[in-house]
């Protein structure tokens, strides 16, 4: 009886121990450690943006909550997309800028965690609304209520995100993080390519400045 209790107990142990080291507890300790991201309440990151073989500009936005600002311009185009957590606007050019519904809502609400604001979502369950999964090849799907998924692989040598995608109608998008760089105690991607099957629609980023905590608010996150 008592070598049964050993066995049970060992085996429980053993069941905590490969959650503590799964692919989420991983990527937690590789960006930085949970408790430094807790204390993350915004980020502001600008860069250079290349697009259709022009390079520009893009400024971006973001709150722990899932709140985001982005303004791009790359020649003749520009862009800009709000969303304060609950309604989504976009500007193209000089026109109005118009509300997003639907199925581009659901796409706005995704995009609330997108590249490194992933972490805001996936490492803290009681901030969550939405499902998280962790898949038997270790990928780590996520999906923000009323948004769309998201799917996160890890690099098996850094535990720091490799890829992400998901997908816009029927077009499925690929960002795949090609450097990283160390800002204060935490790791954020330096360069990222993003593809979607159309090589005219790729497009590269390369950031050059990111403060954490920057100042915001709540007309920043309004058309």
């Amino acid at each position: 009886m008592r070598k049964l209790v050993v066995l049970v107990l060992l085996f429980a142990t053993a069941r905590v121990a490969v959650a503590a080291d799964g692919p989420v507890e991983r990527w937690a300790r590789a960006v930085g450690g949970r408790g430094n991201v807790a204390a993350v309440k915004s980020l502001y990151r600008e860069g250079t943006l290349t697009f259709a073989g022009m390079t520009g500009s893009i400024k971006v936005w973001r709150t722990a909550d899932g709140k985001y600002r982005k303004e791009e311009q790359v020649g003749p185009y520009s862009n800009v997309e709000t969303f304060d957590g609950t309604n989504g606007s976009v500007q193209q050019g000089s026109a109005a800028a118009r509300a997003v519904t639907g199925a581009e809502l659901g796409i706005f609400l995704s995009k609330s965690f997108a590249n490194w604001s992933a972490v805001f979502f996936v490492f803290f369950p009681e901030r969550r609304h939405g499902t998280l999964r962790v898949n038997a090849d270790d990928t780590i799907a996520f999906t923000p209520e009323g948004g769309i998924e998201w799917l996160v692989t890890l690099d098996p040598q850094t535990s720091l995100p490799k890829t992400m995608t998901h997908k816009e109608g029927d077009r499925t998008i690929t960002v795949t993080f090609t450097s990283y760089e160390t800002v204060g105690a935490l790791r954020l991607e330096k360069e990222l390519r993003r593809t979607t099957g159309d090589p005219r629609m790729d497009s590269v980023i390369s950031f050059t400045k990111t403060v954490i905590d920057a100042p915001v608010t709540p007309a920043l996150f309004s058309p």
